[in-house]
């Protein structure tokens, strides 16, 4: 599968790449499946415009929604050092987060 995600990183177009992560999330099968996951928080404006730019893809359950502040959250933001929200990631079963292998 490493093969079909360095695919979608390889793209240049934003837009593209995550519609071709949104088809790797939407057609993954097996135990482990890859997610896409907003990171928010309650009060925060660039959050409330991400969510809301996001909605059709959270309403759709192709992006999780996490707020930050939940112990799923809490647990994310540790293990992968992310310091900044919102934050659109591409995590594994294990909520690591997937980087290209180039």
């Amino acid at each position: 599968m490493q093969k079909q995600f360095d695919e979608c990183y390889a793209i240049d177009e934003d837009d593209q790449a995550l519609a071709c992560l949104k088809n790797l999330v939407r057609t993954a099968t097996g135990d482990c499946r890859p997610r896409l996951v907003l990171l928010t928080q309650d009060n925060c404006i660039p959050c409330r415009d991400e969510r809301a730019f996001r909605r059709t893809d959270i309403d759709s359950g192709i992006i999780q929604e996490i707020n930050i502040k939940s112990t799923e959250g809490l647990a994310i933001t540790k293990k992968n050092d992310i310091v900044q929200i919102p934050a659109l990631l591409f995590l594994d079963c294990k909520n690591n987060l997937i980087y290209p292998s180039v």
